[in-house]
């Protein structure tokens, strides 16, 4: 299955949301800043990583 081309469940949504949320409060940057982290998130995403922990640390490596 290429998850490249597939619709993010609503429950795998609300885990990327809620990591990036805390990453741009932890930044003290704006969501609407947060572009690259949210691209980051999406391609981990795709890659296959559910876990909050790993996907902050995903973050983390490209900061």
């Amino acid at each position: 299955m290429n998850l490249a081309h597939s619709s993010i469940p609503p429950n795998d949504v609300s885990l990327l949301q809620s990591v990036l949320d805390a990453w741009c409060r932890h930044q003290k940057i704006s969501r609407k800043d947060a572009t690259e982290e949210a691209k980051i998130l999406i391609t981990e995403y795709q890659k296959g990583v559910r876990s909050q922990i790993r996907l902050i640390d995903a973050l983390s490596k490209r900061r």
